[in-house]
């Protein structure tokens, strides 16, 4: 019996109970490729498997709760947990960044414009003053041929009434010496006209953009460019451990002190009387037993104490399996 609460989270366990190839329940387990089966699979799949690989699946799922594959499944799991939340501290940093790159950019582009806009009004500035100083040079100019020009004018004024009182009112003899006179300071006065006319010159004022800015306007047609600089994310995963056996967790360990031996079987061996180099008791209670010195083979032998088979191997093979146990 257990509570609704926790039968509702059975629910969200998936397991498949069933063979994705035949549709069977899976009721047996094979040892030697370490796989779940059904009974169609052992005449298929499984038909060179020896009758003592293919156990039951209660057999094989006994005290599985506290298995080394099950405690590794978490840890693996808690690793890769680990791993997710690195990458995603990771995609967070780098959104961050990203945000403010944006910032930052946005910045420098209305920086940029400020700093363009101040200086091109520095340049505008000294043009300004360049155009006022030079208009003023050549006002100034002017203005001097230009009170010259009238001084002439109102001398010129002058002589033509001048002779036009001689005319009426002066003597032939006041109108000789003065039409001499007269013409002679017209002559000077036209020669002084002819010279200062040859050396004077009308100004103009007219303005040239530099060309960088006016090749500014024509051929930039962005105020600039957004680049994406790409980086291998410096993501160290730790590993995890996947595809452990499922061999049961002793919870409480004990000292080797306090363990008193009892013989649990015996076995009796036959065909060699040399010593044997070492053997090994598997999880399903099955013996490996190392004949280095005699047959030079491996001795395997069921839980009962009954001969299964020998596997014939190389002589380094049974003394590297006889070395590591």
């Amino acid at each position: 019996m257990i509570s609704i609460e926790d039968y509702s989270k059975l629910q969200e366990i998936t397991v498949n109970l069933k063979c994705e190839i035949h549709g069977k329940k899976l009721d047996l387990y094979c040892k030697k490729h370490d796989i779940a089966v059904c009974v169609v699979c052992i005449s298929s799949e499984h038909k060179m498997c020896s009758s003592s690989d293919v156990i039951s699946i209660a057999e094989a799922s006994e005290n599985a709760k506290q298995s080394i594959a099950l405690s590794d499944l978490d840890k693996t799991i808690s690793r890769t947990l680990v791993n997710v939340k690195h990458c995603i501290n990771d995609q967070e940093t780098a959104l961050k960044d990203i945000e403010k790159d944006e910032r930052t950019i946005k910045k420098t582009i209305a920086d940029t414009r400020i700093n363009l806009q101040n200086y091109l009004d520095e340049l505008e500035r000294k043009l300004l003053l360049n155009l006022k100083s030079t208009h003023l040079s050549c006002k100034t100019k002017n203005i001097e041929i230009l009170h010259q020009l009238k001084q002439k004018e109102n001398g010129l004024i002058k002589l033509r009434e001048q002779t036009l009182h001689m005319k009426c009112f002066a003597s032939d003899i006041e109108v000789f010496l003065g039409t001499c006179q007269l013409n002679k300071t017209i002559i000077d006065n036209f020669r002084s006209l002819r010279e200062e006319i040859r050396e004077c010159t009308n100004n103009r004022m007219e303005l040239e953009i530099h060309h960088v800015i006016s090749s500014l306007m024509k051929e930039v047609r962005q105020f600039g460019e957004i680049k994406v600089i790409k980086t291998n994310a410096s993501l160290q995963l730790k590993d995890a451990k996947i595809d452990q056996a499922q061999i049961q967790i002793h919870r409480s360990l004990q000292n080797v002190g306090n363990i008193s031996l009892q013989r649990k079987q015996k076995i009796d061996i036959e065909g060699s009387e040399k010593p044997f180099a070492g053997c090994i008791i598997l999880p399903d209670d099955r013996i490996i037993i190392a004949d280095y010195f005699g047959s030079g083979n491996l001795m395997e032998y069921g839980k009962d104490g009954k001969h299964i088979r020998d596997i014939s191997v190389s002589t380094g093979t049974v003394r590297s399996y006889s070395n590591r146990y």
